[in-house]
């Protein structure tokens, strides 16, 4: 198996996980770490792919030259923080013949993965539901929402098998008032046929969660990632509805619980895993760069909803 010498800009919490994880890796040899000065790695001809951790705001500019090198990258969520830098990157990499991979992690995590397969059993999709919190990292850069919601927007896509058209939101910045770092929103999602997602984000928060449920018409499955047991399934929960002479008359159901069995190995390992086999069989990412390119199309019609105060925002096709 060939062993891709890998750079790695950015050695915060996340990147020394990334680190750690590829330290560990068959296939992958650490060959560089960088944090500010990563315009040294440009021009080297010892690296094969790069991993890029570094804030948020700062992706576009530092994944750009290694994307026009022809280079795999890896950019960690979200990958820019504006759409028109997202799209600059999709240019430069459909000239340059560059691999990205964007870090969607949970799209890769088994107990998700078994949740999406059971979701399937649980008839049309009513609703979805998804939670991001903790408290902190207050970060300068970027907001709450587009720290935490890039998770559940991706999940819910991939669930949903579909785009939302639509989005309304709200935010409230209580740290840093009169700016867009707002330490809570909330998102409402229209998809087509009907289906809604909504997503709670906020980093001013007592506790860490990152939980998505999804609620059938005959089922309802939990993926919570912050608990030991990741996936809940209420069997038979669907209410019947009845029809009589004054409308209908909705009546709830006992749901049987169980805790299926899913896989435990650890997401991050499985995500490089992939990225490294999409580079060795030059083939296309589940994370590629138009699946990063749709999730911020939905951010960035979000920030538009907030900043009109929830009002309905159309999000770009």
């Amino acid at each position: 198996m060939k062993s891709y010498r890998t750079a790695v800009i950015g050695k915060g919490l996340w990147g020394q996980k990334i680190i750690a994880t590829l330290e560990k890796l068959p296939g992958a040899v650490l060959a560089y770490i960088e944090t500010h000065n990563y315009h040294k790695l440009i021009a080297k001809k010892d690296i094969d792919a790069v991993i890029i951790a570094t804030p948020a705001s700062t992706h576009a500019q530092v994944a750009l030259p290694f994307v026009k090198r022809g280079l795999p990258v890896f950019i960690e969520k979200p990958m820019t923080t504006r759409l028109s830098d997202a799209k600059l990157l999709k240019t430069d990499a459909q000239k340059s013949g560059s691999l990205v991979f964007v870090g969607h992690i949970h799209l890769y995590n088994p107990a998700y993965k078994k949740a999406k397969e059971l979701v399937q059993k649980i008839g049309r999709i009513r609703f979805l539901y998804g939670e991001g919190s903790n408290n902190g990292p207050y970060r300068s850069d970027i907001s709450a929402m587009w720290d935490w919601a890039p998770h559940d927007i991706a999940m819910m896509i991939d669930l949903v098998g579909n785009k939302p058209v639509s989005t309304q939101a709200w935010g409230v910045s209580s740290l840093r008032p009169k700016t867009k770092l707002h330490d809570i929103s909330y998102i409402k999602l229209n998809f087509p046929e009907g289906v809604t997602g909504f997503i709670f984000s906020s980093w001013l928060f007592p506790e860490k969660r990152k939980k998505v449920t999804i609620v059938g018409e005959r089922s309802t499955v939990v993926f919570n990632d912050t608990a030991d047991q990741k996936i809940t399934v209420y069997e038979d929960m669907g209410p019947v509805v009845k029809k009589n002479k004054s409308g209908a008359e909705v009546l709830r159901k006992e749901p049987k619980v169980i805790h299926p069995l899913y896989a435990k190995d650890m997401p991050l390992t499985l995500e490089l895993k992939a990225f490294f086999q999409n580079i060795r069989l030059k083939e296309k990412p589940k994370t590629d760069i138009a699946e990063g390119i749709t999730v911020i199309k939905v951010l960035e019609a979000v920030e538009k909803s907030i900043a009109q105060g929830g009002r309905l925002s159309r999000i770009e096709k």
